[in-house]
């Protein structure tokens, strides 16, 4: 059976590919014959076969960091919904999405068909026909099978260009933002030159190893399946972490051999580098410095991970959350506020802070990190965003003076707490997200009364070589 993922390069510099057809002797608009391949039982076979072989060029890029192709249907073949109408009651074929992955924006691509879908199907990327100028090659061997990273491929300005047209993309489809005025308000993706061995954590997986005596996979998903792939080391961690990993590779398979693992179960390792070196141990306290400030907390608990990009946002949020705009506030409310990391960086810009988190041991982590750094005016409370602007200290803020600083989760914040914050209606807000598109969604309600105006979005490469952005959004209340 052929492999799911393969793709054909043959290089011409370290650095620049040409690229040449995987199948030469395979007809890109003929279909595999069946005795090629051995077809999943829950294929759909409409509007092509499996391991149907084309051609096509790449569009755009989803915020997912695949490749969008659109190609014609073949003759005959029709699915729901695939006509447009132009008015007379007449109409043509829509042209049919394709999602592959491991390609650039303007390359011509020969890919081959794994699953159809209502609207959509997926493929593989057989070989690159015209390579893109922005085309680079992997620093990593498996970079285009690990799910681990979507652009190893792509020069790292160009993964820049695309992070910030995704963020203004979102706030134009999801937030109601003209694109126009997305173009002015978003900025320039910000980096560092640290692309490859910047991660201080890392979390690979193994899976169940039920009657293996050794487990041989540990690594992290493959793309587009749900399978894992094998990484005994990883370009984007840090050399420190690399140099660990091969030891606890070791010791999980010690650990198997020696029947301490259960059997029905895999896992997560995990793998921190802070100040204490690599530590294992979800639950040992470590410690980092950002900027002049060291904090403490759980190994396995949530912090940055990208130590040089890390100073840089940070800066970028205290300098707007002190701002010049409108004059300067005295009062800072961190939502959202696991260990302090807002809160006790912008301490010395502010008469007085306050964190709020919903986990009560992130709160006593921020508060022994206040205590750690020798600051007083930070008060840390153990209450959901959602409780924190019904009466309180919080409440008699003068609201002229006072920045609300946010940084939820992937799920962004939920609307009963927008609601809250624009009813309490501070200053300013600035808004950090790992969730471009629910910060969108997020904008809508906050601009919606018009009691807000979006200033400035910028941003953040924390994770280069990866889909992930890191966006910070400015609020300012329209006075």
């Amino acid at each position: 059976m052929l492999l799911r993922s393969s793709i054909a390069f043959i290089s011409s510099s370290p650095s620049r590919l040409s690229v040449t057809k995987l199948f030469s002797t395979v007809n890109p608009l003929t279909p595999l014959t069946p005795s090629a391949v051995v077809v999943p039982k829950k294929f759909v076979p409409t509007p092509f076969p499996y391991h149907h072989v084309m051609e096509a060029t790449v569009e755009s890029l989803t915020n997912l960091g695949v490749g969008v192709c659109r190609v014609k249907l073949p003759e005959g073949v029709a699915v729901d919904g695939d006509v447009d109408s132009n008015g007379d009651g007449e109409g043509k074929k829509k042209d049919w999405v394709v999602f592959v992955p491991s390609v650039i924006p303007g390359e011509l691509v020969q890919l081959r068909i794994y699953r159809n879908f209502a609207s959509y199907s997926s493929a593989d990327l057989l070989s690159v026909l015209s390579p893109s100028p922005h085309r680079v090659s992997p620093q990593c061997s498996i970079a285009n099978e690990c799910g681990g990273c979507q652009y190893q491929h792509v020069d790292v300005g160009y993964q820049r260009k695309w992070k910030r047209m995704h963020v203004v993309e979102l706030l134009e489809r999801i937030g109601g933002i003209e694109r126009e005025e997305g173009e002015r308000v978003v900025k320039e993706t910000v980096g560092t030159d640290e692309v490859y061995n910047y991660r201080s954590k890392l979390t690979p997986h193994y899976e169940a190893p039920r009657d293996r005596t050794e487990i041989d996979v540990i690594g992290f998903q493959r793309k587009q399946i749900r399978q894992l792939i094998d990484v005994p080391s990883c370009v984007i961690a840090t050399e420190e972490i690399n140099e660990a990993l091969p030891g606890v590779r070791q010791r999980v398979n010690d650990r198997l051999k020696a029947g301490e693992l259960k059997k029905k179960k895999g896992a997560t390792l995990l793998l921190r580098h802070a100040n204490e070196g690599v530590i294992f141990d979800h639950n040992q306290y470590v410690t980092t410095n950002v900027l002049d400030l060291q904090f403490k907390f759980k190994a396995g608990n949530f912090f940055q991970n990208n130590p040089y990009m890390l100073p840089n946002m940070v800066n970028y949020v205290v300098d707007q959350a002190k701002g010049e705009i409108g004059g300067e506030m005295t009062h800072l409310v961190d939502c959202y506020c696991g260990s302090g990391l807002f809160c006790l960086s912008a301490s010395k810009s502010f008469d007085v802070c306050v964190g709020i988190e919903v986990n009560d041991k992130a709160v006593e982590e921020a508060q022994q990190n206040a205590a750690l750094n020798g600051i007083t005016n930070c008060e840390f409370i153990a209450a959901s965003a959602e409780q924190i602007f019904y009466g309180g200290q919080v409440q008699s803020y003068p609201k002229d003076k006072t920045c609300v600083v946010i940084d939820p989760p992937r799920k962004g914040a939920s609307e009963e707490f927008l609601e809250q914050l624009l009813k309490f209606g501070p200053k300013r807000i600035v808004y950090m997200s790992c969730g471009p598109d629910t910060q969108a969604r997020d904008t809508k309600i906050l601009l919606a009364e018009k009691k807000y105006k979006l200033s400035e979005v910028v941003p953040f490469d924390l994770f280069p070589q990866t889909r992930h952005i890191e966006s910070c959004a400015v609020f300012e209340r329209s006075d």
